[in-house]
């Protein structure tokens, strides 16, 4: 495969079968939601372990990808070397909420997996409070092709053993970000910011965007081509939706096309600092 692939995503689904399983993006009623990753994997076994065995994913397929889906998001692995981790990009982190965070965790550690930090420190600078892991209540993991991974507590009674939770950014100009992220997808501002951390609330959603500052002293990349290639953005209306944010001064990096032997929608922009955005509509409906 080539990085065209991963380029174009989900709309060369279209030549192949359709999956079988149910889908699983849950909030159909809110007009945006995060629906989807899209991974870069250098090996798809190695990220079933993972994603699967270790995290409680479900493993299927989608066409020419492999597929692990979570209750409210989907992960689409294409194995291809990504060319670095998710550290050093504008995307730092895939939130998920699990019942208990530190049996979730060790579990993880046993099988191998490193923990890290959310701020994480620059080479030979010590990581200090707040940026430390291990609270209990939540953690940060690494998994295959240097993917991070936050868990946080879900302490709703009758909790699913896990589900998607929020999406992370990191920047030197993160409140500029969460910005442009309120323009771009009529979010509206969270309360509680730091100095190193703002959010951003779905409308219909609530809770799912959020922005680090980010401390070391190096450049950040955009995401296309790393392990997380891009993030997806499920729309209602994706059509007219493109319209408005080209009306905002939002430029279309892909315009919007309809597959219609599939009943679904896609387009891609990507964000001032590179970040890598699909946006889709029919990928809840899916067969």
């Amino acid at each position: 495969m080539t990085r065209t692939f991963a380029t174009i995503g989900l709309a060369l689904v279209a030549l192949a079968p359709w999956p079988t399983a149910s889908a699983q993006l849950l909030n159909k009623e809110a007009p945006v939601i995060v629906g989807h990753y899209h991974l870069n994997v250098s090996s798809v076994d190695d990220h079933k372990r993972f994603w699967v065995d270790t995290l409680g994913g479900e493993a299927t397929t989608f066409g020419p990808f492999e597929l692990i889906r979570f209750p409210n998001v989907f992960l689409f692995l294409q194995e291809q070397p990504p060319t670095g981790p998710t550290r050093g990009t504008t995307f730092d982190h895939i939130g998920f909420a699990v019942p208990d965070v530190p049996a979730v965790a060790a579990k993880a550690e046993a099988a191998g997996y490193g923990r890290t930090v959310g701020r994480e420190p620059g080479p030979g600078q010590e990581a200090a409070p707040p940026t430390a892991g291990s609270y209990g209540r939540f953690e940060y993991l690494v998994g295959p092709d240097g993917v991070k991974v936050e868990l946080v507590t879900n302490m709703e009674p009758g909790a699913p053993p896990i589900t998607h939770h929020h999406v992370h950014f990191v920047n030197q100009q993160f409140v500029e970000m969460q910005q442009w992220y309120m323009k771009a997808f009529n979010a509206t501002l969270r309360d509680g910011q730091t100095d190193f951390f703002i959010g951003a609330d779905l409308p219909g959603v609530g809770y799912m965007l959020n922005f680090f500052s980010w401390l070391p002293d190096e450049n950040l990349t955009g995401t296309r081509g790393r392990a997380v290639d891009h993030v997806g953005f499920e729309v209602r209306d994706l059509e007219a939706f493109t319209r408005e944010l080209e009306s905002k001064g939002i430029e279309l990096t892909m315009p919007y096309r309809r597959i219609d032997n599939m009943n679904l929608g896609i387009a891609f922009i990507t964000d001032p600092w590179g970040t890598y955005i699909e946006l889709t509509e029919g990928l809840g409906d899916l067969p």
